[in-house]
């Protein structure tokens, strides 16, 4: 982990990016409560973000394998140097090289489970409403969160004065 970018802030960027999304998908289900035959719209990214954290925890679990874990020196004989600690596997090293963060990408599904009225359309206002409350106060805790984040390294920056 460098100094600038953290887990922390990759991934509660990538949350509020998520939540934005959402709130745009309620906003439309808004805009067409009374379109007839609308289908409600609903942003899945929860699980995604879980995945990418299970897969920094992976990541950090190799780099402590392969810093802590000691051999007695071994000499390679194709390089002629000495190893000292656990070599990492050549999957290892590509996993360690790539960017999980890529892989992010909200999916927007239709709800076809929710009941439809006589026109077809199955928007509930007061779900919106709700769900419109609850993604607001949750891209808030992120956003404080990012602000805490950036509020310590600035602090850092500036020696802490």
């Amino acid at each position: 982990m460098d100094l600038i970018t953290s887990r922390t802030m990759e991934i509660t960027h990538l949350g509020m990016n998520g939540l934005m999304d959402r709130q745009h998908a309620i906003a439309s289900n808004i805009a067409n409560v009374n379109t007839p035959g609308y289908q409600r719209k609903e942003v899945a990214f929860e699980s995604q973000l879980a995945e990418i954290q299970e897969k920094e925890n992976l990541k950090d679990y190799i780099k402590g394998l392969n810093s802590v874990e000691y051999k007695p020196p071994v000499l390679d004989v194709f390089t002629g140097e000495v190893h000292k600690y656990r070599i990492p596997t050549l999957q290892e090293k590509a996993y360690m090289q790539s960017n999980v963060y890529d892989q992010f990408k909200p999916q927007l599904v239709t709800d076809i489970y929710s009941g439809t009225d006589r026109q077809g359309n199955n928007v509930e206002l007061e779900r919106e409403m709700m769900d419109l409350s609850k993604t607001g106060t949750k891209y808030m805790v992120l956003s404080n969160l990012e602000r805490r984040q950036f509020s310590g390294l600035s602090e850092v920056i500036r020696g802490g004065q």
